[in-house]
Order: C-alpha cells, then structure tokens, then sequence
C-alpha cells in the first residue's frame, strides 16, 4: 500500500499551531502515511509493531516518540490485541521556533536527521507527570484558543528539554537502558551519591553496567561521575557566592585536594581562579 500524506491543514489545529488526540486502536484505521508536520506520540497502554521508515520497532507502554515530517510510519497490533496512545501534531514552524529557542546547545539537527525516529521510555512517574499535564490542558475552556495555544507549547518544551535534550547522532549505537541509566544519573542528585546509585538503578549487573560505560563513553563510570560533578562545581562557581570548600563537598567529592586536581585537569585552572575570570 502506497504511503498516504497528512498535511497540517488537515490534522493541526490552525489557531494553537498544535492538536492532541486520544487514540484506540480498537476504533482506528491504520495505514502507512507521512505528513508535512511534526508528531509526537506517547504509548499509554497495550503494545503494537511500529513499522517506521522499513523498520519494525515493538512499542509498549511509556514509549514516547518524535516523528519527523516525511517519516514513514504505521501501526500493527497482533491479533487479538490493542493499545492506546496520546497524539499530538506540531506544525513545522512551532517546531523550528522551539527549537531555534532551546539554541545551539540543543540536538536540534540530531533529532532532525537520525535515521528512525527519536524515541525514549517513559519511567512510570514521568508517564504519570505526562498524563497529569494533558489532564490540565483539557481541563481549560476549549474555546480558549490562547491558553490552549500556550498550555501546548509550555508542555512541548518541556518533553523536549526534559526527554530529548540527550539524543545524538550516536544514539542508536548506545542500549537505551545505558542511555537512560547516564541520563538519570544527572538528576535528581544522582552524581552527588556517586557510583553506588548508578549500581543501584541499572538493570544489568555491575560488571555488564561499567564495562558498557568504558565502550560507549570511552571513559570509566567514575570518570563520568566525576565529569558531571566538575560540571557542578563550575556552574556554582559561575552563579553563586558559596563557599568553594562548600561547593565541593555540595557536589559529592569528599576530599578537597583531589577535587582541585581534577578540575585544574579539566578546565586549566585553580577554582578560584576560574570564579574570578568569569
């Protein structure tokens, strides 16, 4: 069956330049298409084949994935089975102005240009978060085309910035259980704690975990670790007036000395110096 083109006249609401769906399977006819706009789709039950650009993807529930225009995709369910999923549709312009935005800095191009489409796995607690901000925007007057408009966009840069901001070209050469492991190690504090939390979110054993960071990273899991910690100690040098002993101690290193060493490694110079020259 030849692919179908959607167009954003159709599919995008044209006064908030986005539109949301709730999709059963159960009740949809599927059949390969591509658009001239974006997509973002978030699996919320159930399991299906993603069959994308002349590849078959297994999608669960959690799965949230940013179709691109001129992506071929379909869906397949096994007989006997269904799911359902949030839509959403972006027009191109929403797009390139958020991420014209997010600047530089941000895999605009890598999110753009990788072969399939980027995707990541929602964790039960950010699937929960997704669907609590969907609650709210439909809790708002439909007529309201303005605050809808907003409410939208506010909640695309948040997917964006929170779920994407990490895709690179190298993407699919990396598990996405490590993708995801170095991710949330990030967050929340994780690289403050240090390598005892890395061991105890991965879903491998430690020597799988540290073996498969020196292949994709090329550098050891403290390394890593002590990367984001340098990164810490530098932007609260740049934006604070705390005490730099405090700021070490803050980011997990527990000796001051080698703390100093390694960022002098880092970034050619003594802490003090590097706050003084900003």
């Amino acid at each position: 069956m030849d692919a179908k083109l959607l167009t954003a006249d159709r599919f995008v609401d044209s006064k908030t330049q986005c539109s949301y769906r709730y999709v059963l399977s159960s009740t949809e006819y599927f059949r390969p298409h591509y658009h001239d706009y974006y997509e973002i789709f978030v699996m919320l039950d159930g399991k299906a084949k993603h069959c994308v650009n002349g590849n078959e993807i297994p999608l669960t529930k959690g799965n949230m994935v940013f179709i691109r225009p001129n992506d071929t995709h379909d869906y397949i369910c096994e007989k006997g089975t269904t799911f359902s999923m949030m839509n959403i549709t972006i027009t191109a312009n929403t797009i390139n102005d958020l991420f014209l935005y997010l600047g530089e800095g941000f895999p605009s191009e890598s999110l753009k240009s990788l072969p399939l489409p980027p995707s990541v796995h929602l964790s039960d607690s950010d699937l929960e978060w997704f669907n609590q901000r969907m609650d709210g925007i439909m809790s708002i007057n439909s007529e309201s085309h303005d605050k809808i408009k907003t409410a939208l966009r506010m909640l695309l840069f948040r997917i964006f910035t929170r779920f994407f901001a990490d895709i690179s070209d190298n993407e699919t050469e990396m598990p996405l259980w490590l993708n995801e492991l170095l991710d949330s190690m990030q967050h929340n504090g994780n690289f403050i704690i240090g390598l005892d939390r890395l061991l105890e979110m991965t879903p491998k054993t430690r020597e799988h975990t540290l073996r498969s960071i020196k292949k994709h990273t090329g550098i050891t899991a403290t390394e890593y670790i002590n990367t984001l910690r340098l990164n810490y100690v530098a932007n609260m040098l740049r934006n604070s007036n705390h005490n730099i002993s405090d700021i070490i101690f803050e980011s997990g290193f527990n000796n001051i000395s080698w703390a100093s060493t390694l960022f002098r490694e880092k970034f050619g110079m003594s802490m003090r110096e590097y706050r003084n020259n900003e």
